[in-house]
């Protein structure tokens, strides 16, 4: 580590070049430790060793290293997925969601993160992009398909973020099938004569946070999409289902 002179004595400082990758190592790794609400300019700054003012020339604010953050969890699920036209629309888009939810899974605070964070990035424009591009391949009109792309990025970053709200949001999570088992126990306490169904569901409800839940509710939202399409109903704001 190189050292620089402060009016309160000598700093340690970073021991080579600061950059916006460095910034953005330093965040997720705060976020990975301590959860979203270890993220901060000024955590960042002291875990880099420097002053905040230093990451500025960086990270202009708050949002700027939230935006940083989720652009490079966005490129980490591999963008590249949703644009290989030997695969079929349909399993490009369900190959990006199923990458997304892993990345989000093994950075948690990353998750809760993307439910505030801009993401106006170039990966996540990218991401719109080529979902829009696999959407129009299955058969989906240019305001469908644009429509659709939403309805996608909600369906996985909302069902990730619940997920992670029933952790601490650090890093690593406990095993899946771990937390699928304190679910259980705990439906196993719902009153069946006054909650039939969800004693009855209790198993399933359990596995809410599980990978085949996740594939069910990728495929159903597909389902929709690709079915609309199929039919060729308008696009346009009709109330059509």
């Amino acid at each position: 580590m190189s050292e620089t002179s402060t009016r309160y004595g000598t700093r340690r400082g970073p021991g080579r070049r600061l950059d916006e990758t460095r910034v953005v190592d330093a965040a997720i790794a705060l976020l990975d430790e301590g959860g979203p609400g270890a993220l901060s300019i000024r955590s960042v700054a002291a875990r880099l060793g420097v002053l905040p003012n230093a990451l500025y020339t960086y990270v202009a604010d708050r949002a700027a290293l939230e935006r940083a953050v989720a652009e490079r969890l966005i490129a980490g699920a591999d963008p590249a997925l949703l644009a290989d036209p030997a695969t079929a629309p349909r399993d490009r888009i369900t190959a990006y969601a199923r990458a997304l939810r892993t990345t989000l899974l093994a950075h948690p605070g990353g998750a809760s993160l993307l439910m505030t964070a801009p993401m106006d990035g170039p990966a996540a424009v990218l991401v719109g992009e080529l979902l829009m591009r696999a959407l129009e391949d299955a058969g989906c009109t240019p305001t469908d398909a644009a429509r659709a792309t939403y309805l996608l990025i909600v369906t996985v970053i909302g069902a990730v973020a619940l997920e992670v709200a029933e952790t601490d949001g650090r890093a690593p999570l406990p095993p899946e099938a771990d937390r699928i088992a304190g679910r259980q126990a705990a439906l196993a306490q719902v009153p069946a004569e006054a909650l039939p169904r969800t004693a009855a569901a209790a198993d399933t409800m359990a596995a809410w946070i599980g990978h085949d839940q996740f594939d069910w509710m990728i495929a159903r939202v597909l389902d929709g999409i690709l079915g609309h399409a199929d039919r060729g109903d308008a696009d346009a704001g009709t109330g059509a289902a």
